[in-house]
């Protein structure tokens, strides 16, 4: 058999070949190696102590904010908390006017001509249901930290003595009472530490800014 030479330009053509295919297989392992490390540290991102812990507490503080007794729009202040502190004309704004009487409010009257549902301001026990010669039916909420809530004027009430109750539960609806016969009103009166305190001051804060004494 006759021998064959390989040409001249065989070998390093082979040679190239070679080198180039080694350097490619290289780039490729190396992104690959990059995309993991990517992957893994865009995972161990996700689950940071910090960030979670951050996340835990937002949720928390959220869920202790003290609620509006009403929706949005259902009805309007019509009568403002009293206070000795507070200039002439907010004063005047603060009076009940009964039986040619004007006596100092003791929380928030709220009045539309629609009926309109009363929710609690947060979450607790309904320590009580009372009878008020004004207002007709009251119901009490005990909250946490010695926060307490009276909704006076209250008709189709959906609670009893006992019960306890999450925030914006419908307790009732406003009526006519002998304070206001041509709206539906019910006034809310809020107690920290057994001490009247201004609703609208309490409104919008968190359970947690009072402390039990």
């Amino acid at each position: 058999m006759k021998k064959r030479k390989l040409k001249g330009f065989v070998l390093p053509t082979l040679y190239l070949l070679i080198t180039i295919s080694i350097f490619v297989g290289v780039i490729f392992m190396g992104r690959d190696i990059a995309l993991t490390n990517k992957d893994y540290d865009y995972g161990t991102g996700i689950l940071d102590e910090e960030k979670v812990e951050s996340v835990l507490i937002e949720d928390t503080v959220t869920s202790s904010e003290i609620s509006k007794p009403i929706l949005e729009g259902a009805a309007d202040i019509k009568v403002h908390f009293y206070s000795k502190d507070e200039n002439e004309e907010l004063q005047q704004n603060s009076l009940i006017y009964f039986e040619n009487t004007y006596l100092p409010n003791t929380g928030i009257l709220y009045a539309s001509d629609e009926v309109f549902d009363v929710r609690s301001i947060f979450s607790g026990k309904v320590s009580d249901i009372i009878e008020d010669e004004f207002f007709g039916k009251c119901i009490v909420v005990e909250h946490q930290n010695n926060l307490k809530s009276y909704y006076y004027g209250l008709d189709n009430i959906n609670v009893k003595k006992g019960d306890e109750i999450s925030s914006e539960t419908i307790l009732g609806r406003a009526k006519n009472n002998e304070i206001e016969n041509t709206k539906k009103t019910f006034l809310l009166e809020i107690y920290h530490n057994n001490e009247l305190v201004n609703p609208e001051s309490i409104i919008g804060t968190k359970i947690t800014d009072y402390s039990e004494n």
